[in-house]
């Protein structure tokens, strides 16, 4: 079965753990470079179709004839990353997802939580699974991984590393990070973001040399009281043989999203065997809970209780545990592929 993914593939290679064991042939491209032969169009990530950027009115309207085209010879399947933008805070891109949900003939869920809110947004007649997102196990392994600690000279030798990955989208995201880092009652805590304050728009008359200036000044305002020799921030996407060596030094894994409905870092963890601080939001609640780990609930702020369940050696035990590893088992990609897999059967069989 050829499976059209309507836009490039993303930098995030958890499609490829699927696309690895999967019996489909996935094609990825131009929306408009669709044939009829594509038995599945599945749409992973709506802004990726106009590239990130937001389309005009006439180019929906474009898309929406094509949309149709593809009905005509194809199921349409959307994969719910989010549903809607968490890279656009003014929602620009809702006309695009809300045409999506129009015409979706399938629909997969990473969790119930997602199934049971937004299942009613779509027609009648579109078919929902929940299939989990997959660990990401083609990082483990022999993976060839660089020196974190050499490319950023840093040392961190006895240090109890807090490491955040992926970018950092909203201010407050990163007051969520710090707050959690302060709480730590460590000595020899060293907190790691690569891909911070990414949401920080500097203001287009600033000459280039000033960039960096204005970065350390956002670095002050956030971080204080903190040291510099506490942290390490870095503005652009980690090449993932150095986050691989990054995340098997980590001590813990913040994931500090607030209002998203995923998160792939949360597999990034479990895939490692990391302890993690998962907040109370979306899809990851369920998971956290299936594993038995602490929630950190954003309304009740129980930060130090988190905290201290996280740093308990008898919770960190559990990683070694048979428990652990039956539950880490369900999302082996080889499994997610092939629910994928029936979840496509399904849909083309049943037209």
């Amino acid at each position: 079965m050829e499976v059209f993914v309507p836009h490039l593939k993303d930098r995030n290679i958890y499609l490829d753990e699927i696309i690895f064991f999967s019996d489909c042939n996935f094609i990825f491209g131009d929306f408009k470079k669709y044939k009829s032969s594509y038995e599945i169009v599945n749409i992973q990530f709506p802004e990726a179709i106009f590239n990130w950027v937001i389309p005009t009115a006439e180019e929906l309207r474009d898309f929406e004839k094509k949309i149709l085209e593809w009905k005509q010879h194809s199921k349409i399947v959307f994969t719910l990353n989010d549903i809607e933008s968490h890279y656009d805070e003014e929602n620009q891109f809702i006309d695009l997802f809300r045409l999506i949900q129009k015409h979706a003939d399938g629909v997969i869920h990473l969790g119930n939580y997602s199934l049971e809110k937004y299942a009613p947004l779509f027609s009648d007649n579109c078919q929902h699974t929940v299939i989990y997102h997959p660990l990401y196990e083609s990082l483990t392994g022999d993976y060839q991984k660089a020196d974190f600690k050499e490319r950023f000279q840093l040392n961190l030798e006895d240090k109890y590393i807090v490491s955040v990955i992926g970018a950092i989208r909203s201010d407050e995201e990163a007051k969520l990070i710090l707050k959690i880092f302060r709480k730590i009652p460590l000595k020899n805590k060293f907190l790691i973001v690569p891909n911070m304050f990414q949401f920080i728009n500097r203001p287009s008359y600033f000459p280039y040399r000033f960039r960096k200036i204005y970065k350390k000044i956002a670095e002050k305002i956030y971080c204080f009281p903190l040291r510099k020799n506490q942290y390490f921030f870095g503005y652009k996407f980690l090449d993932y043989d150095y986050m691989v060596d990054l995340v098997k030094d980590s001590s813990l894994i913040v994931i500090p999203r607030i209002r998203n409905l995923n998160s792939g870092n949360l597999y990034l963890g479990l895939t490692f065997d990391k302890p993690m601080i998962i907040p109370k939001v979306g899809n990851l609640t369920e998971v956290a809970r299936f594993f038995d780990f602490p929630l950190l609930d954003l309304e009740k702020k129980n930060y130090d209780e988190v905290i201290k369940s996280v740093l308990d050696s008898k919770k960190t035990a559990f990683f070694t545990t048979k428990e652990y590893t039956e539950k880490k088992n369900l999302y082996q990609p080889e499994k997610i592929a092939n629910q994928y897999d029936l979840f496509f059967n399904q849909l083309t069989t049943n037209q």
